[in-house]
Order: structure tokens, then sequence, then C-alpha cells
């Protein structure tokens, strides 16, 4: 009976060692999902609707604008080489109207190339992987496109770091 209890009972403490590992774990986990989410706080780039005077903003002249909550957010990801997807991936989670991002695939690419530029960047000599997500459906007349540029300045400020401004932000 001695021999019976001791290894029940060494099984008890290897079983609550166990138990107490794996909720470390998951705590850690909770708190890398918790700064994850906080980052992509951080890169979040609103959607607009312009009430009166679209074409106005173009001439710099005063429209009627209203916000939208909804968000396009951006994680970047630097890679060590690139791999058969290329020096760029760009996976894009975003809601959307059917057909609406094969439609704009290259304008978009377009612009994510301008805001790589603007930060003297080339995924030729540093590969990379962006990630769009939010639940700011990409369809034209929300600022969708513009959504994703801005969060993606967002998400280069933070993972360089460049520390931008709001303006610096917006200028690229």
């Amino acid at each position: 009976c001695v021999d019976t209890c001791h290894k029940l009972s060494h099984a008890g403490a290897t079983y609550t060692e166990t138990m107490s590992e794996n909720q470390d774990s998951a705590a850690k986990r909770q708190r890398h999902e918790r700064i994850g989410e906080s980052f992509l706080k951080r890169t979040r780039a609103f959607g607009k609707l312009i009430l009166f005077g679209e074409h106005f903003v173009v001439y710099k002249v005063p429209a009627l604008v209203g916000a939208v909550s909804a968000y396009t957010d951006c994680e970047v990801e630097f890679l060590e080489q690139a791999n058969g997807d290329g020096d760029l991936q760009i996976i894009d989670n975003r809601p959307a109207v059917p057909n609406y991002k094969v439609k704009k695939a290259e304008e978009g690419k377009e612009a994510i190339g301008l805001v790589l530029k603007h930060f003297g960047l080339d995924p030729k000599e540093s590969p990379m992987k962006l990630t769009f997500g939010g639940d700011l459906c990409a369809v034209s007349g929300i600022g969708a496109s513009a959504a994703q540029v801005v969060s993606l300045s967002r998400a280069l400020s933070l993972a360089l770091p460049k520390g931008m401004t709001e303006e610096e932000i917006n200028a690229a």
C-alpha cells in the first residue's frame, strides 16, 4: 500500500505540475494575443463616407464627411528570405463585395508599392508579408483603399520603428 500510495501521490504531483505548466502556457498565449490585439488596434484606419461634395476634396474644397466605425488593420512581418510566393506577400482578409478585390488588385498593389517606397523599403532587399484584416468591407465609396494604405503606414511606423505623427502617416 505504501508503494501504491506513493506512486499515486507522485502521479498526482506530476499531474498538478503539468496542469500548472499548461495554465502558464495558456496565460502566456492569452498575453501574446492581447499584445497582438493592442498592436493591431494601433494600426487601425477607419472608413469614411463623403455625404456631399465627393469630388470637391480633389480640389481641396470643403465637403461634408461622415466617419465610419469599421476599420482596416495591418500586420507587417519581415521575412528572412522570400518564399515561393515572391518577395512581397499580401494577405487580404478584409470582407469584400464580390470581385472587388480582383478588380482593384493592381491599384492596391500600386498603392502599397508607393507606401513602401515612401518608407524606403524594397521587398526584393527585405522580403515581407502584409496581412490586412478588420471589419471595413472592401467596397467603393467607403474609403477602403485609403484605409488599407493608412493602416499599412501605421504598421510600418510601428514595426521599423519610426514613431511617425498622424500628419506624417497621412502624407505616406
